[in-house]
C-alpha cells in the first residue's frame, strides 16, 4: 500500500548529487521545468484570466485531458459567461487552430460556448474530444471521426479477481517478491528531481518515437510540484525504479478522479513495474472515494466510425491502416495491448470512444498540420524505418554468406 513518507535515496553514482553539481545543472533544470509548469502553480496565478481558468477548470474540468489545457504554449478562448476553450495554432491561418479536447464549462453551457467559439475561430480542428461535444460540431457542419478508446477503471468496483486478470496480480505478486514498495512523494526536492529525471531518460531512450513524445494531448512532464498533481514511485533498495504521474479530474470543485498521464521504470523484469504502481496507487484512491482512474487514450485503436457521426471515410481509412502499419511512427498497438489487461469488457472498467472533428477543406494538408503539433512526422519516420530495414536485411545476407564460406 502507497503511504506518504519522504525516501531516503541510496547514495549511487547515479542518484548521488555531490555538492559542486549544485550549480549550474541543477539550477538550469529546474528553470526548465518551472517554465513547463501549469498555470495551477499558485505563484503563477497572478491575473485575473488565470483566476478564472483555474475556477473554471476546478468546477468543470471532469474530462480526463481538462488539467492539460493548463499546459504550456496554450492559447485561450474565454467567455466569462460560459467558461473557456484552450487551443494552438496550427498555421499561419488565423482561423486554423486545433483546440484540445472539450472545452472547459458546465455541460449545460456546452452548446452556447462551442457556438461562441466558432464566431472567434471559423476553421478549428478538434482533437481528443467526447460524443457530447461531437454531436454539436457534427449538427453544425463537422466531420467527425473516432479517434480511438480511452480505458477507465471504476475505482470502487475495479479488483483483480478472475483468470483474464492473471497478468496485473502477477505484476503485484512479482514486485511484492522482489520487495518493491510504492511510495507517494509530497514534494520533489533536488535529490528527488535528478532521480525522477534519470528514470524519464531511461525509459525515453527505449521508446520507438525516442526523440519526443506525442505532444499536446499528452501534457509535457512535469517533475517539480503542481496544486492537486500526485506522484507515485516505485522503490528498490532505496533507488526510485518507477513513477506514475497521476493529473486530476474535476466534478463541483473538488477533485473525482485522476488520469495516469506519465508512466515510466527503468527496472528491467518480466512484470510491469508501472501496473504495480497504478494498482497500489488505485487502493489509495478508493480509500479516498474517489470515481475515475483514467488510463488514458490508446490513439487509433479500435476505429470502426459505426455510423454515429457524418465522418470521413478517408479519414477512417486512414487511421485504421496507420494502426495496423505505422508502429515504427509511434507505438499504437503496444499501448493498446497494454491496457487491455486491465478487461474493460468486465466489470469495473470501461473503453470510451475519443473523437476527432473538423472541416474537410484541405484534409490531407491539415493532417499535416496536425502531426506536426503532435511530434509526430510520419513521412520522414517512414523513410528512416525503411531504410533501417533495408539496411538490417542486408547485413543477415552478408552474414549468412560469411557463414556458408565458412
Amino acid at each position: 500500500m502507497a503511504t506518504d513518507k519522504k525516501i531516503a535515496l541510496k547514495s549511487s553514482p547515479t542518484l548521488k548529487i555531490m555538492r559542486g553539481e549544485l550549480g549550474a545543472t541543477m539550477k538550469l533544470l529546474k528553470i526548465s521545468q518551472e517554465s513547463l509548469q501549469s498555470a495551477t502553480n499558485p505563484n503563477a496565478v497572478k491575473t485575473d484570466t488565470a483566476k478564472f481558468r483555474i475556477s473554471q477548470l476546478q468546477s468543470h474540468g471532469h474530462s480526463s485531458l481538462a488539467y492539460s489545457s493548463l499546459q504550456s504554449g496554450m492559447q485561450y478562448y474565454m467567455n466569462e459567461d460560459y467558461g473557456y476553450v484552450a487551443y494552438r495554432q496550427l498555421n499561419e491561418e488565423p482561423d486554423s487552430v486545433c483546440v484540445l479536447a472539450d472545452p472547459i464549462c458546465s455541460k449545460d453551457n456546452l452548446k452556447a460556448l462551442i457556438d461562441a467559439f466558432l464566431e472567434f475561430k471559423k476553421d478549428p480542428i478538434f482533437l481528443h474530444c467526447s460524443y457530447a461535444t461531437g454531436k454539436i460540431l457534427n449538427e453544425k457542419g463537422f466531420s467527425v471521426n473516432e479517434l480511438g478508446v480511452e480505458t477507465i477503471l471504476d475505482i470502487q468496483t475495479f479488483n483483480l479477481v478472475g483468470s483474464k486478470k492473471e497478468q496485473l496480480r502477477r505484476a503485484r505478486n512479482g514486485a511484492k517478491r522482489d520487495n518493491l514498495s510504492v511510495v507517494e512523494i509530497d514534494s520533489v526536492d533536488d535529490n528527488m528531481l535528478k532521480a525522477l529525471k534519470k528514470i524519464s531518460d531511461d525509459w525515453m531512450k527505449e521508446k520507438v518515437v525516442s526523440s519526443n513524445e506525442m505532444q499536446f494531448i499528452v501534457r509535457p512532464l512535469v517533475y517539480v510540484d503542481e496544486i492537486d498533481v500526485r506522484k507515485f514511485v516505485a522503490v528498490k533498495d532505496g533507488e526510485i525504479v518507477g513513477m506514475v504521474v497521476f493529473d486530476p479530474m474535476y466534478e463541483e470543485g473538488r477533485v473525482s478522479g485522476y488520469i495516469a498521464n506519465h508512466l515510466r521504470s527503468n527496472l528491467d523484469r518480466s512484470y510491469s513495474v508501472v501496473d504495480f504502481i497504478l494498482l497500489e496507487a488505485l487502493e489509495k484512491f478508493k480509500a479516498e472515494g474517489l470515481r475515475d482512474l483514467s488510463l488514458g487514450l490508446s490513439p487509433l485503436a479500435k476505429v470502426d466510425d459505426s455510423h454515429e457521426f457524418k465522418h470521413s471515410k478517408l479519414l477512417t481509412a486512414i487511421l485504421k491502416y496507420a494502426f495496423e502499419n505505422a508502429n515504427h511512427v509511434y507505438n499504437f498497438k503496444n499501448l493498446a495491448q497494454h491496457k487491455l489487461k486491465y478487461r474493460p469488457e468486465l466489470e469495473g472498467a470501461r473503453e470510451e470512444k475519443v473523437y476527432c472533428a473538423m472541416k474537410t477543406r484541405l484534409f490531407l494538408t491539415r493532417m499535416h498540420d496536425v502531426n506536426h503539433l503532435l511530434g509526430l512526422h510520419p513521412i520522414r519516420q517512414t523513410f528512416a524505418h525503411c531504410a533501417e530495414q533495408a539496411a538490417g536485411y542486408f547485413r543477415n545476407m552478408l552474414a549468412g554468406k560469411h557463414d556458408r564460406s565458412n
